[in-house]
């Protein structure tokens, strides 16, 4: 019996496998979820999004990922969850070209490396996030 080698993240086309009609519900899904973001880290790969870390939050959030890993196997998550019931932070980062993707969709709704409201605070630093 052969072990099956999943294949390398480099391997993985850069490709949504979802058709047009149900992109614009994904997109409405992730238009919900992205008001949430407080922070925004540009990491070497991607970017890492601060969410609150309030009850509701820690499910929406897993809700995103389990939506994104059926239609987008080119992406990597990582969850950071802060003690205290503090925030969550979820990187999203892939091979070369995913941190372009991510940033035009960031973009596309007003969420950019430069503060859009007093809440948002920008900051750069190490792969792995941390709250202020």
């Amino acid at each position: 019996m052969r072990n099956a080698v999943p294949p390398r993240a480099e391997d993985v086309p850069i490709a949504c496998s979802l058709t047009a009609e149900e992109r614009v519900t994904r997109a409405e899904e992730i238009n919900d979820l992205f008001t949430g973001i407080q922070q925004l880290q540009e990491l070497t790969d991607g970017y890492a999004l601060r969410f609150p870390g309030t009850a509701t939050w820690p499910q929406r959030v897993l809700d995103f990922i389990q939506g994104e890993r059926s239609c987008c196997l080119f992406f990597t998550f990582e969850l950071t969850f802060l003690p205290n019931m503090g925030p969550i932070w979820l990187s999203i980062h892939g091979p070369e070209g995913v941190k372009d993707m991510v940033k035009e969709t960031l973009a596309s709704r007003e969420i950019t490396l430069q503060a859009r409201s007093c809440r948002m605070v920008i900051v750069k630093g190490p792969h792995s996030p941390v709250s202020p």
